[in-house]
């Protein structure tokens, strides 16, 4: 785990000038180590980098970049790649050696000896950036969901890439111009949309895709586009229910076994939630005194899991420990968080909060159950879009005129902003794409024309997405649940939660794993018919209450939804309010959004604290931080 960078132009020096301070800006990352090499490639030269967390062989034999000393070949990599000692057996067996341990030394030899096709063998997360000597040419290359970020840029004639988007601001050489596309996707869905940045000249390298191009391509920009090396399984209709349950049983206990591979302290965030009690459970088989930790609010002790996760620890036998977050450390944290964003999101609290305990607490890895609710079925959107698939059938008949009073009275004794999403419901096209995005909108587009945004004058769909994120999603009505599986995957999680939980988690060098996410456990469920994944008449998630009942106990499965939460609305009315008045000066005075619509939404806040509208309130005013803190310009 770490942070990696790059630049490649025909300038050594500039080259090694911009790499300094993206490596310095990812610090937090890599803590324990830095390493640079420049490779003179041609008329071109690659300057690569790394700032370390040391996880996998703690010796200097894991230290970036990494050199192969037989072919010349370079590898900066950003991961961990679980199936490694599988992949090195076979590489040893073809005759290559190997000093420690380290799976990169694995990412260096497999690439090298089996070409650019390794990289679909590979089961982890994963950055990669990898220089062939023989024909000069670099490879960049991205984990199947985008577990691990990577970012690229052109700047004063070169071509640059890092695990961050303020590294590569960091370089001096790119500009700071707002991207209003990105700006637009944050406020319609809380987090900055791909394949937009918050920056018009910075890029997301796309999940599940690698490119290599000659060195002197990628700096003058001769370069073609990135080859899918994965994508979201189809429907395969010939697995019934216990084919699912037999591969589901298998992949997750391989899954949870390697990904307790570590020579640091590991831990499982264990809550009350299904998720996490199924991977401390497999955890527990293989790793008896594992730690598990769970993060209560010491002002909210009915909200708390602490109890019923330390149960659960009992039960499997597993060393717990509950950490207690105090009012004043929660919201002082809240500040901190704000301040250390890589691109601003509602999301991530909680995750930076949860991690900054943890890591105090000794841990350097922890383990998460992200991925269960996306995969099997586990967000409300499962039933709601197929909901408003049958409601916006039976709307059809009522004229466009009248949508409004029809949201008026299907929406009688709900808040403004529950009334202005079902109007926006009433009039898309009634896709499933088009439904659940509008389902997971956090503004509707009434608000965001008061903020002076236009869909189409800014080049979105009526959705507010970048069309090129929507035009080959290949999501049809014919199975609701696979569809939506996909989209969550694709928009919430792919563009929020992993992108927030790995930036939140690296703020405080902490590694957070996501084996439900597992290459090889998403190629085994997703094809899952969604009859099967969510049967008609079962519940939440009922494939992996099948598989794993022996971990539930009923105590577990009668409770309702719990959480971590804080009482962010409360702080932005009292002790933050000046912070957060403060931050919207900032964010009119960049002049891209109406002042008057800013004021409409901290108004309306002010009115009603406990309607969704906080949440926007909350988005504007982390917004108005994060420009100031990064200087961003129009």
């Amino acid at each position: 785990m770490c942070g990696i960078a790059g630049a490649i132009g025909t300038d050594r020096d500039r080259c090694e000038r911009a790499l300094s301070p993206m490596l310095a800006c990812q610090s937090h990352r890599g803590p324990d180590d830095e390493g640079r090499h420049t490779i003179a490639s041609g008329s071109s030269v690659v300057a690569l980098g790394q700032r370390r967390l040391a996880i996998i062989d703690l010796s200097p034999a894991g230290h970036q970049p990494m050199i192969d000393r037989d072919t010349g070949d370079a590898v900066v990599y950003n991961g961990e790649l679980y199936n490694y000692l599988e992949l090195r057996a076979e590489l040893e067996r073809e005759g290559h050696t190997f000093t420690g341990h380290s799976d990169t030394q694995v990412v260096l030899k497999a690439i090298s000896h089996w070409g650019d096709g390794a990289i679909d063998r590979f089961c982890g997360m994963f950055a990669i950036a990898h220089y062939r000597a023989k024909d000069q040419t670099l490879l960049l290359a991205r984990d199947s969901v985008g577990i691990k970020p990577l970012y690229t840029a052109r700047g004063n004639g070169m071509f640059l890439f890092a695990s961050e988007v303020r590294a590569i601001l960091n370089s001096g050489t790119v500009s700071r111009e707002v991207d209003r596309r990105g700006l637009a996707g944050l406020l319609a869905y809380g987090a900055v949309q791909e394949p937009c940045t918050f920056f018009k000249e910075v890029r997301p390298f796309p999940a599940g895709y690698m490119q290599r191009e000659r060195a002197s391509d990628w700096s003058s920009g001769h370069i073609g586009s990135p080859a899918r090396f994965w994508q979201f399984p189809a429907v395969d209709m010939s697995i019934d229910h216990g084919d699912a349950i037999e591969r589901l049983r298998h992949t997750l206990d391989v899954s949870i076994r390697e990904h307790l591979i570590s020579d640091v302290p590991i831990g499982v965030f264990l809550s009350s939630g299904l998720d996490s009690t199924i991977v401390a459970g497999l955890a527990a088989r293989h790793s008896p005194s594992i730690n598990t930790f769970t993060v209560a609010f010491e002002e909210a002790p009915d909200l708390s899991e602490g109890d019923m996760a330390a149960r659960t620890a009992a039960a499997f036998g597993l060393p717990h420990q509950e950490i207690q977050i105090g009012a004043a450390e929660a919201e002082a944290t809240c500040g901190e968080w704000m301040r250390s964003l890589d691109q601003p999101s509602m999301d991530g609290l909680n995750v930076y909060v949860v991690s900054g305990a943890v890591k105090r607490a000794g841990m350097t890895v922890a383990i998460s159950g992200q991925g269960g609710d996306e995969v099997f079925g586990g967000y409300p959107s499962f039933a709601d879009v197929p909901r408003m698939m049958r409601l916006h059938q039976r709307a059809r008949i009522i004229p466009g005129a009248m949508h409004g009073a029809a949201a008026w009275a299907l929406s009688r004794g709900k808040s403004s902003a529950v009334r202005a999403k079902i109007r926006d419901v009433l009039r898309t096209n009634g896709s499933l794409t088009d439904l659940y995005l509008q389902r997971r909108r956090t503004a509707s587009t009434r608000q965001l024309r008061e903020l002076g945004i236009d869909a189409h004058a800014w080049g979105l769909t009526d959705q507010f997405m970048p069309p090129e994120a929507v035009d080959a999603l290949g999501v049809d009505n014919t199975d609701p649940i696979w569809g939506v599986s996909k989209l969550e995957s694709m928009f919430y999680m792919g563009n929020m939660l992993l992108r927030d939980g790995d930036a939140n988690g690296m703020a405080h060098s902490l590694e957070i794993r996501v084996p439900m996410l597992d290459r090889r456990v998403l190629d085994a469920m997703l094809p899952v018919p969604g009859s099967v994944r969510l049967p008609q008449g079962g519940h939440n998630k009922q494939l992996l209450r099948d598989a794993f009942s022996e971990f539930l106990r009923p105590e577990l499965l009668a409770q309702g939804k719990r959480g971590f939460t804080l009482p962010v609305m409360r702080w932005m009315r009292g002790s933050m309010r000046p912070m957060c008045e403060r931050s919207l000066e900032s964010l009119k005075s960049l002049g891209v959004l109406r002042a008057e619509g800013i004021d409409t939404i901290w108004d309306a806040f002010l009115r009603e604290p406990e309607s969704p509208i906080w949440s926007r309130a909350l988005t504007l005013c982390m917004l108005g931080v994060y420009i100031e803190r990064n200087q961003v310009t129009a």
